[in-house]
């Protein structure tokens, strides 16, 4: 196995340790300050529902930048579909760590790939496979090796 080193400036990481030792505090602040305009119980429930919305969303805008990066990798032009993939996956992320600055900055991720999904139009209704025979969403249709009779 062959370890590759990353050439990162010094500056950067510094930065970087900077970001992470201060994030706690200005959770912290954002959460007070939250707290005292809309009360605590409304800011706890706040932050519980932007982590589910970051859930959510992770889930809906992963799999769909997920595939729109295999497309590109099968296509050959992977990175700007590598940057969308890696933006939403890290949005994602920062939406289900609870606190209002991080859901900000993962909203602010995961937006860019929310706009294109909206305005390619891709519904979210459920795909028949080939050679279904209803077209009825709410019929499963199954092969025979797929079911079982149960006593």
């Amino acid at each position: 196995m062959i370890a590759r080193s990353f050439n990162v400036p010094a500056s950067w990481a510094w930065l970087g340790l900077a970001g992470l030792a201060i994030l706690p505090f200005a959770e912290l602040t954002a959460f007070f300050w939250v707290a005292s305009r809309v009360g605590l119980p409304l800011a706890l429930i706040a932050l519980v529902a932007t982590s589910f919305i970051g859930v959510s969303l992770l889930r809906r805008q992963g799999t769909a930048a997920f595939s729109r990066l295999m497309r590109a990798l099968q296509g050959g032009e992977p990175t700007g579909a590598a940057r969308e993939s890696m933006m939403v996956a890290l949005g994602g992320v920062l939406m289900i760590i609870p606190g209002f600055v991080t859901d900000v900055i993962g909203f602010a991720l995961i937006l860019p790939s929310l706009f294109k999904q909206w305005q390619e139009g891709s519904p979210v209704t459920p795909r028949t496979r080939p050679g279904a025979t209803s077209a009825d969403p709410k019929v499963i249709d199954l092969d025979k090796d797929e079911w079982k009779p149960v006593d």
